[in-house]
């Protein structure tokens, strides 16, 4: 019996380690991968915190019916989470079975630092010119931006919008008070569930796009992940280090070069 019990036990693990990571391969118009923007050759390298290798058929299967549904996905060396409310909608390849055991490891140390995702929270992120990026975190419902508008408009740094609201309010209440009433009202109302969507909206008037989705701890930690994938990030609101000089580098480094060869040619 035990020596049958070992050999079940061993044929699993020959079989788990056949298994590969997955990755995208396209992205298709609609589908739920394309709202998490997620890229082409983003590995899935875990599911609610556990290393994830299998078919496309067993992911899809998990995104179904697990009740949580964190995805693990590298990119460009660098792991970040997204959540995902189902199968993604997408094709998706086996990683060459050279690339897996480097990515094994590196993705259990990377799992294993995360205990729990009950402090998580969803961010999108929105990029604009001169590697300028803009982060937001999603709220259903924003208590600030209800009872306080004024407040809200100022902490965000909407400033045009907020002169224009303050001019159209001071235009109502010369005008009757129960307008200037009737409109806070109104205002209130909208703010309670428009504030992702006025959000939104400015980071497009911004000329801003969306760049990708992230399930994090912080602003603190969406912003390091920015910062290893593009070493220039700047943001609206920095919380880390401003990014090196890196072309500064470069070039001093070459100064140097070039005068070491001078000095032995010399």
């Amino acid at each position: 019996m035990e020596d049958n019990q070992r050999n079940i036990n061993n044929t699993k693990e020959e079989e788990i380690n056949q298994l590969n990571f997955l990755k995208i391969d396209e992205l298709k118009r609609g589908s739920h991968a394309l709202s998490l923007m997620l890229r082409k050759d983003d590995i899935i390298v875990g599911v609610n915190g556990k290393i994830f290798r299998g078919t496309q058929k067993i992911l899809n299967q998990h995104l179904k019916l697990e009740k949580s549904k964190i995805i693990t996905v590298f990119r460009k060396e660098v792991f970040f989470n997204v959540k995902a409310e189902g199968p993604l909608g997408i094709k998706l390849l086996e990683v060459g079975s050279e690339e897996v055991d480097e990515l094994l490891k590196t993705s259990e140390e990377y799992l294993k630092t995360i205990k729990d995702y009950k402090d998580y929270r969803e961010f999108e992120i929105y990029k604009g010119k001169k590697n300028f990026y803009d982060i937001l975190e999603l709220q259903e419902n924003s208590l600030l931006a209800s009872l306080l508008p004024f407040v809200w408009f100022y902490h965000h740094r909407l400033y045009s919008p907020l002169l224009l609201m303050i001019a159209t309010f001071l235009l109502l209440g010369s005008i009757a008070w129960w307008l200037f009433l009737a409109s806070w009202v109104i205002l209130t109302i909208y703010m309670s569930k428009g504030a992702m969507s006025l959000l939104r909206g400015y980071c497009l008037f911004q000329e801003l796009r969306p760049y990708m989705k992230v399930y994090a701890q912080s602003n603190k930690s969406v912003q390091e992940i920015i910062r290893s994938i593009d070493k220039k990030s700047q943001y609206r609101f920095p919380i880390i280090d401003p990014p090196e000089d890196i072309e500064g580098q470069q070039i001093e480094k070459d100064i140097v070069d070039k005068e070491m060869k001078t000095t032995q040619a010399t």
